[in-house]
């Protein structure tokens, strides 16, 4: 009989080809050659990631924006839309108006300066930097009623001035801290304990004060946050700021600067995990920990991305954290692919998965995500994306979010699996409308948890069920696919490695749970539908999602490799839990 290999984890991820190889290590077999548009879970399965929900247009469809999360209260969370001199506002997965139009207000930022911006949030502000402007305080007064304008500080320094701004400003035991104007790229500037806007110099404990990181070259400072220490990010190390000693608070007489790495640093700020400050590396390619080793008595930088190196392509540009239900850092690559990091170093996982949205553009076959941010809405973080995608000959730009994973007890006409899409709710219909942001664009529709043939995006805006087609909920959307590609299998012979022998697989079992339909083959080009079908389901009904065990005969021939494409496309859920895969050796 031909020998079975069973995969029952892929927390690994999607790694890099320089480690196909590798048969001899427990990465292999976790791992993963292909991930694309499927979340690994922590628990070592994999699920299709959920598709996205469109909000609103930016305001400018020519011109890239930034999004920022902004949490006013636990009831109060929004995201800025800020572009080009403007900024706009969400609140509860919608758009705040005002007198029936986006409610939005003036600033001084510039398409090009957008993404040199640093927030800092400070009760119920936020203060936005940048070396061209003097520091602003925007403040939320009612949901659509904002402010913006100049911090007024007592005693500002004198060194800040027009294109000499701070660039970088962060929070340390009840203090605020601004660093590296242009002019002066490695000082620091504290304010008074309590005091954040006075800058006023002296010598008591509680007196503001300046520095300057003394190194053997200059290293600009690119990012701080507050941990046990002030962490700091340079082009050319990983630093630390604190009072002398461990039970000393920060002040004018007790205050240490400590190199811990080498590592350079990109001025894209860090995610923080805990006690971890999780940063890109100077060639924005590489993302590493920053965080205290008891061991070393220092902190380290270990690099998280060694195993997946490939994944983040030419670099990443913006990221977030979703940390509830799963802890997924998620990072924008330079050609607008999304990058997911399943992280969860309790379990000693970090897994890379890459997705593509749905849509197209000049240059790729998938909408371009530009810019990323996650607020808590409805018991959950939320993921919300810029994405930009060409649609009826124009270029557009969409605000969405990420909807929620599909529920283990869900209901298949809840089902959300389409990007930039949308559901109607309501009396039995044949046309929805509400799609005027995806005219002539062919989507996928799902109703009452059946799916329906594509159907093209009418000049109105509205869709229409083929056949007569009626449902009482409706979901339409861009299609995309989710296809995952196992390592090679393992083949062990009476007199060695099987490695280097032609083989094919035989057959391999998928263990799935809430599945709709998955396809498998040896190419993409030639895969076999396999729908999840008891006899209990009457012909002609759309059957239950599916949980359990089912064999499949992908119908390869023999190959150096053997490795099986599984794909899912259907508007429908689909989770992995394990593949054992049977493989027959030549010889």
């Amino acid at each position: 009989m031909p020998p079975r290999t069973l995969q029952a984890s892929f927390v690994r991820g999607e790694i890099t080809p320089r480690l196909h190889g590798r048969e001899d290590t427990q990465l292999y077999q976790t791992g993963l050659a292909l991930c694309e548009n499927w979340i690994v879970l922590p628990h070592g399965g994999m699920t299709r990631r959920p598709g996205t929900r469109f909000v609103a247009k930016a305001k400018h469809a020519d011109k890239q924006c930034r999004l920022i999360s902004f949490e006013y209260s636990t009831e109060d969370a929004y995201i800025l839309e800020i572009g080009d001199l403007y900024m706009r506002f969400y609140r509860d997965f919608g758009q705040i108006e005002k007198d029936d139009a986006p409610y939005e207000i003036t600033t001084p930022y510039k398409e090009e300066e957008l993404f040199d911006l640093v927030f800092t949030q400070t009760e119920n502000s936020l203060w936005i930097v940048h070396k061209d402007h003097p520091p602003k305080e925007l403040k939320r007064n009612d949901h659509a009623d904002w402010s913006l304008a100049d911090i007024t500080f007592t005693a500002k320094p004198s060194e800040w001035k027009a294109g000499n701004y701070p660039r970088r400003c962060s929070f340390y035991q009840q203090r605020s801290i601004f660093a590296s104007p242009p002019d002066q790229p490695q000082t620091i500037w504290t304010s008074k304990t309590s005091n954040e806007k006075n800058f006023t110099l002296g010598t008591n404990a509680d007196d503001a004060f300046k520095a300057t990181i003394k190194a053997g070259q200059v290293n600009h400072i690119q990012w701080m946050v507050e941990g046990r220490a002030l962490m700091m990010g340079t082009s050319g190390a990983t630093r630390t700021l604190s009072g002398s000693s461990a039970n000393e608070a920060l002040t004018v007489t007790s205050v240490i600067n400590r190199r811990h790495t080498t590592e350079g640093s990109a001025a894209i700020p860090p995610i923080q995990k805990g006690e971890v400050a999780l940063f890109l590396s100077r060639n924005r390619k590489r993302l590493h920990e920053f965080v205290f080793s008891f061991e070393r008595d220092s902190f380290i930088a270990p690099d998280q991305t060694f195993l997946s190196q490939h994944i983040t392509g030419t670099g990443i540009k913006d990221m977030d954290m979703v940390n509830d239900p799963d802890s997924i850092i998620w990072m924008v690559r330079d050609d607008g692919q999304l990058v997911g990091v399943t992280y969860e170093k309790s379990q000693e996982v970090v897994a890379f998965h890459r997705h593509k949205l749905g849509g197209s553009t000049d240059d790729h076959d998938w909408g371009e995500v530009e810019t990323v941010a996650v607020t808590y809405e409805a018991k959950r973080e939320v993921l919300w994306l810029s994405v930009k995608r060409k649609v009826n000959g124009e270029i557009v730009r969409h605000i969405e979010f990420m909807e929620a994973g599909f529920d283990d007890g869900g209901d298949k006409k809840d089902a959300f699996f389409v990007d930039c899409g949308g559901t109607y709710e309501g009396d039995a219909a044949n046309t929805i409308n509400g799609f005027d942001h995806l005219v002539g664009e062919e989507v996928d529709i799902l109703h009452d948890g059946k799916v329906s043939p594509r159907s093209m995006v009418a000049n109105d805006g509205k869709v229409s069920l083929k056949n007569n087609r009626t449902g009482l909920k409706i979901t339409a959307g861009l299609p995309y696919q989710s296809v995952v590609q196992p390592l090679s299998p393992i083949v062990a012979l009476q007199n060695g490695t099987g490695r280097g022998k032609k083989k094919r697989v035989v057959s391999m079992g998928v263990d799935v749970m809430n599945t709709g339909t998955i396809e498998a083959g040896d190419t993409l080009a030639d895969t076999q539908t396999h729908i999840f079908r008891d006899g209990s389901t009457p012909f002609g009904q759309s059957p239950d999602l599916y949980t359990g065990y089912l064999e499949i005969d992908p119908e390869n021939g023999f190959s150096d490799k053997a490795q099986i494409f599984i794909r899912a496309r259907q508007p429908l859920p689909a989770t992995i839990r394990s593949l054992i895969t049977e493989v027959q050796s030549e010889g």
